[in-house]
């Protein structure tokens, strides 16, 4: 859980992150990919929020969530993680034998624009990165690729502008620098990009 619940606020993007149980996965096949998916979609209409991006991955997910109000995350993932979780037993005869999930999800804020496109980068390079595919819009269970935006799943636009060529800079290298930062950063709950501002970098608010 993040610490000090910084999540409440809803004046910041958040990268999230939620992870199966060990040596349990949530994704075995493409059905179990296009189900979730069919729940992200159905969750984004019904309790309404702002994804900016997300990547789905074996045993765990990751999303860039923009909320407009208080606990507005919370609500959100409870709800979208127990139906999963609930599908999830039902698909494989599991129900009673524990969580699917490993523990409360990971919530942090990205407090400017230049670890905004660093965070964005980060979630949707995920399976390239992992040698899953080549190019991150070859994973058709992310926002990178046109199949991961399609099933009705709405994409927000994002509080500063796409790059034009957003997905060069996805694929280009990420310097590990970067990577071990942000991993760190979610990892034990703290904020990604410095709080205070050079002027150089602007805070990202909504």
């Amino acid at each position: 859980m993040p610490r000090f619940s910084l999540h409440r606020h809803p004046d910041h993007v958040y990268h999230v992150m939620n992870r199966a149980t060990r040596g349990q996965v949530l994704f075995r096949d493409p059905g179990d990919y296009l189900s979730f998916q069919a729940l992200l979609a159905r969750a984004l209409r019904v309790h309404p929020m702002r994804m900016l991006g997300y990547c789905l991955m074996p045993n765990h997910f990751h999303m860039a969530l923009w909320p407009s109000l208080p606990d507005q995350i919370s609500t959100f993932l409870q709800r979208l993680c127990a139906t999963h979780a609930k599908r999830l037993h039902q698909k494989r005869g599991t129900t009673g034998c524990g969580a699917v999930y490993q523990s409360r999800f990971k919530a942090v804020p990205v407090h400017t624009e230049t670890y905004f496109y660093r965070v964005m980068r980060y979630i949707e390079c995920n399976a390239a990165r992992a040698d899953l595919c080549e190019r991150a819009d070859q994973w058709a269970w992310s926002s990178a690729s046109a199949a991961g935006r399609g099933l009705g799943i709405v994409i927000a636009e994002w509080p500063i502008p796409r790059p034009p060529h957003w997905l060069n800079f996805v694929n280009d290298h990420e310097p590990l620098a970067d990577l071990d930062f942000i991993r760190t950063q979610t990892a034990f709950g703290e904020p990604i990009g410095p709080v205070v501002c050079d002027g150089a970098d602007r805070v990202i608010v909504d």
